[in-house]
């Protein structure tokens, strides 16, 4: 009986196990502020564990990058400074170069084929490969499908998108996609991206709704391309060392409970996407939404990308993700 499979016998066996104390705490660290639907999540996973577990596992949570930057709360995780964290995909391409996957563009054509990739054999494959990495990975929450703003002009073809200065996060591939697309990328530090857009430094950036919301990017852009051309995906991670001290059946227990808090983060970003959309409209950002023919040739010029990336990710692992994600379409 596998960790996911056994979550039901684990609440009948949770109390074999001391309640009396806290027997395990986790520390989960992410760079998110408190008023995102993933912090919501990691609050309500906290009080999910606590349920599941009798008491026996907690976990305190450090937000708003309290604790460091993406790649520093994986380094944390990996030594066990950090227990847990929500690092984008992106972020463990780093670490794990098959992790880049799920950040080409267009790999995803909906919400629907992604959540059926990611929950997936496929996605439970990727997360396996951590383990070398003294990381277990426990499953993916999200920030959400990427859109673009700008300071410049209207985007909606790639051609429009010619010289503009993009800031990515410090991603070789997402680098890549927007050269790519004919735009001068400039990785910057997630924290820092308002300033950059104010200054100049920066032209225009991607991220999901959420993201450019909370972040309040909207105050300092123009443009906004609704393109959702890529997945922002975040791997929930836990250090492996701590992770194989628990007992099954609680393992079983905070796996379930990542699982629904997941669902429950997921429901808020569908729920929030169209209200922010308008917000920003309504803010004064000029909206284009790209229709079939744009998303077209954005996921043609698009092909060098994954092509590129072929060797790194695998050529069998991009055709099983090609068909999987047909297959859910259907």
């Amino acid at each position: 009986m596998t960790i996911k499979t056994c979550a039901a016998a684990a609440i009948l066996l949770i109390g074999t196990v001391s309640a009396n104390a806290q027997d395990f705490t986790f520390k989960f660290a992410h760079i998110l502020t408190t008023d995102t639907p993933a912090h919501m999540a990691a609050e309500r996973l906290a009080e999910l564990v606590d349920e599941k577990t009798g008491g026996a596992v907690a976990v305190e949570i450090f937000p708003a990058g309290e604790l460091g930057n993406d790649t520093e709360i994986i380094e944390q995780i990996q030594i066990g400074a950090v227990d847990m964290g929500i690092p984008p995909t992106a972020k463990l391409g780093q670490f794990e170069p098959r992790m880049q996957l799920f950040d080409l563009p267009y790999i995803f054509p909906t919400p629907a084929a992604a959540y059926s990739i990611l929950d997936g054999p496929i996605g439970d494959e990727l997360l396996s490969t951590l383990s070398g990495q003294g990381l277990y990975g426990a499953g993916y929450w999200e920030s959400g499908f990427k859109q673009i703003t700008n300071n410049v002009r209207p985007i909606a073809t790639p051609a429009d998108l010619a010289g503009i200065k993009m800031r990515t996060m410090s991603s070789p591939l997402i680098v890549q996609q927007y050269e790519t697309w004919g735009a001068n990328p400039i990785p910057i530090a997630f924290a820092e991206v308002y300033n950059a857009l104010q200054q100049g430094v920066a032209e225009a950036q991607e991220n999901s709704f959420v993201s450019i919301d909370k972040m309040k990017f909207y105050e300092v852009q123009e443009h906004l391309t609704v393109s959702n051309h890529a997945y922002l995906g975040y791997a929930f991670i836990v250090n492996k060392a701590k992770w194989d001290a628990m007992p099954e059946e609680l393992q079983a227990a905070v796996q379930e409970a990542i699982e629904e808090a997941r669902d429950y983060q997921r429901e808020l970003n569908a729920n929030l996407d169209f209200e922010l959309k308008t917000k920003m409209e309504e803010a004064g950002l000029a909206v284009v939404e790209l229709n079939n023919e744009q998303i077209a040739a954005f996921v043609e010029a698009s092909k060098a990308v994954h092509e590129n990336y072929a060797g790194e990710i695998g050529q069998e692992l991009l055709d099983r993700t090609y068909a999987a994600a047909e297959a859910a379409m259907n």
